[in-house]
């Protein structure tokens, strides 16, 4: 694993202190000389055990000196023998093998130490006391010294302290020194913004095209500050990766075309958009070192695209205005402005297609033919303002009864017909008669304040059969139909071809009240598996009876 810069720095700087010590220690004696210790303990040790033997012999108590040799060799760590010599060079006791052990007096790796003994003023021998060299099993002892202890202790303060300082004094740095000027001058010749960090984020190199993208008023030096802290570069959306450079380092993969905006210094709009691209670098044995950033200025292309979307937008509600003035036209064009209702050309042309249609496949189709009764009489006697608000009140009971597909449409003047796809001669004539009752019980007190006015309506019923060669010709029969009613004293519903007249007294009552009609009608404007609407009209919204006077 290959180690940073500053480990390595800290590294260097530990060793580098603690070689100047051990120098200084050897010239000044800092720390104590633990083999200089040693031999003064071992010395003292040997010259208190000759003041035993010499009280021994003074008895000549030969075993008492050899149990004593004995004793202090096996009771003492690190002594290898012990002899007790004469001046003539013989060995009267001795413990362990001294004769080998005390061979290597000469060496430098053993330690050892002689005390001469004297009889009545003159050399009597000496006691000789050989101690084992240090060795490597020694070495764990001598880790653990207190020397040794210092220097690690030392050590590992040093490193930590070392580590601290660099990171915390890099950063004040200017990383950008290292940088050749032939790389930083290839840089400014580029067109697009670059931005070169390290590891931890933090700026080494930025061209001048970055430069002049920042906002006006920041002038402080972007070397060595950690590029997740400018405050003026921020994702174009909410959410977005605030520093996508390090996650490409982290990922080792890099990232296109990120969508970024530079912000005003008070960062209540954006000054410029930018594309952010994030690419690592690499050294020559493969290992990561930072990473590259560049920033296109693309503001003319995103104001291009938000005039654009601006203008697409304007088209959109110039279109959808353009058809609802369409829509407009074709309801003006198609209905009668006064009733609601398909005007007689529009009613013409969905009724012929609804009848050809019936004629091809047979269906069933009902047409019916209404009419307001004593009309010029209203007009005569309350005026033709009240003779329009008559008709509107007459088309507005129609229209609550119909179902979606029947077609409703001003025949002329105060006649009103209806075609209804999918239905036979019975549904029409059950319809009709709700739409007579509705007009009889719905006329209220009068149209126009001071007009007591009691409306009524006859009604015309026939359906398709052979022989019937066009819609003209099925709405003339309905049209007989109904003057046959008019005949008949009005207020009444005929059927097609009958010689009888139905009148209100005849007639079986079908609702005993207003709300079982408006019930059924509205039953009745559910499709069904037989009576299917075949055409879907629009009928142009009328007043409603609620709005009417």
């Amino acid at each position: 694993m290959k180690m940073g810069a500053i480990p390595r720095m800290t590294a260097g700087l530990v060793s580098l202190a603690v070689m100047l010590l051990l120098a200084a220690d050897m010239l000044l004696g800092l720390f104590p000389n633990e083999a200089q210790t040693r031999k003064e303990i071992n010395t003292r040790l040997a010259y208190g055990l000759a003041t035993q033997v010499a009280a021994l012999l003074q008895r000549r108590d030969w075993a008492a000196v050899e149990q004593s040799l004995q004793a202090v060799k096996s009771g003492t760590e690190g002594l290898e023998s012990l002899a007790l010599r004469r001046a003539d060079g013989r060995i009267l006791a001795q413990a362990g093998a001294h004769p080998a052990s005390w061979s290597g007096g000469g060496s430098m790796l053993a330690l050892h130490v002689t005390v001469p003994l004297r009889s009545a003023g003159a050399d009597w021998g000496q006691l000789e006391v050989a101690y084992r060299a240090a060795g490597l099993k020694d070495v764990p002892t001598w880790l653990f010294s207190g020397p040794a202890r210092l220097l690690l202790l030392f050590s590992a303060v040093a490193s930590l302290a070392y580590y601290l300082y660099l990171r915390r004094m890099l950063e004040h740095l200017d990383p950008g020194s290292a940088v050749p000027d032939r790389v930083r001058n290839a840089f400014d010749t580029l067109v697009e913004g670059v931005m070169v960090v390290d590891l931890q984020g933090r700026i080494l190199l930025v061209n001048k095209a970055l430069d002049a993208l920042r906002p006006p008023g920041d002038d402080r030096s972007l070397i060595g500050l950690r590029a997740q802290a400018l405050e003026w570069l921020q994702p174009a959306e909410a959410g977005a990766d605030r520093a996508p450079w390090l996650t490409t380092m982290h990922k080792v993969q890099p990232a296109r075309a990120l969508r970024f905006v530079v912000l005003s210094p008070d960062q209540a709009k954006p000054l410029a958009h930018v594309t952010l691209n994030c690419s690592t670098l690499a050294d020559e044995q493969g290992g990561l070192r930072g990473c590259l950033i560049s920033l296109g200025d693309v503001t003319e292309l995103e104001l291009s695209h938000q005039q654009l979307m601006d203008v697409l937008a304007d088209l959109a509600m110039s279109k959808k205005e353009l058809v609802e003035k369409n829509e407009a036209l074709e309801l003006l064009a198609n209905h009668d402005p006064l009733s609601g209702c398909l005007n007689r050309r529009a009613f013409f042309e969905l009724g012929q297609a609804l009848f050809e249609r019936a004629t091809y496949d047979h269906s069933p189709l009902v047409c019916v033919m209404a009419d307001i009764d004593h009309f010029k009489n209203i007009n005569d006697t309350y005026g033709h303002g009240v003779g329009d608000q008559a008709i509107q009140r007459f088309a507005a009971l129609l229209r609550q009864l119909v179902r979606p597909g029947d077609l409703l449409g001003r025949y002329g003047g105060e006649e009103f017909c209806l075609v209804l796809p999918g239905a036979d001669l019975e549904r029409g004539r059950r319809l009709a008669e709700m739409m007579r009752k509705a007009v009889s019980e719905n006329n209220g007190a009068g149209l126009d304040p001071g007009a007591a006015l009691a409306m009524s309506a006859s009604f015309g019923v026939t359906a398709l059969r052979a022989g019937v060669k066009d819609l003209a010709a099925l709405i003339d029969r309905a049209d007989h139909a109904m003057y046959r009613a008019k005949r008949a004293g009005r207020n009444r519903v005929v059927l097609d071809d009958e010689t009888a007249t139905a009148s209100p007294a005849t007639v079986e009552p079908i609702f005993e009240t207003l709300d079982e009609l408006q019930a059924a009608a509205a039953a009745a404007r559910e499709p069904r598996d037989h009576d299917l609407p075949l055409l879907t009209t629009v009928v142009m919204p009328g007043p409603a009876l609620k709005d009417l006077p």
